[in-house]
């Protein structure tokens, strides 16, 4: 999907139908990463996943999205995980991935006032950080991509609709069908 570098996964199914992805983040220190695919509805016939990434809790199995390591490999990092979506529609024909950053989130303004260490005065610098970077990557590889996914955002606007992914537009939200 992508020539940067990735990090080798290990595939974890659990029996609540989520799909996990494991890797070692080697940095500035290392970190136990995970790339999570849980489904959450269905649209057009299709299990609709969403895709969660964070910091992988081996205590209880969970991530922890909220998380900025901030271990110097981020490029690598978002490579693993973009290195998944082929392998995960691979063995989920039937499917489509849900990408939304949990900075994206109504209250995440306001949570993030509390520690701010940029002083935004009205615009939220952190905000709907995490999908730029999909979008950034959907948007310079936007030709190659769409000829073997179908990609739609959620607007960001009072009332968000899901459209036709565009090249260049804001959205808060991404949908991704494989074309069969």
């Amino acid at each position: 999907m992508n020539n940067i570098p990735a990090y080798k996964t290990e595939l974890l199914k659990s029996k609540t139908r989520k799909i996990q992805y494991l890797f070692e983040s080697k940095g500035y220190k290392s970190i136990i990463k995970a790339i999570e695919y849980t489904p959450v509805a269905k649209r057009d016939g299709k299990v609709v996943y969403n895709l969660g990434f964070g910091d992988y809790n081996e205590e209880n199995g969970n991530i922890f999205d909220n998380s900025n390591s901030n271990n110097g490999d981020m490029r690598k990092v978002f490579s693993t995980v973009l290195n998944t979506i082929p392998k995960f529609f691979n063995e989920n024909e039937n499917a489509a991935i849900w990408v939304q950053g949990s900075d994206s989130a109504d209250d995440f303004k306001q949570l993030c006032e509390v520690a701010c260490k940029k002083n935004c005065e009205d615009l939220c610098k952190n905000f709907n950080r995490r999908i730029k970077t999909y979008r950034y990557y959907i948007n310079r590889n936007f030709t190659e991509l769409s000829k073997e996914y179908l990609f739609f955002g959620l607007t960001n606007e009072k009332k968000a609709t899901i459209t036709q992914y565009t090249p260049e537009n804001e959205y808060i939200g991404l949908l991704v069908f494989k074309k069969n």
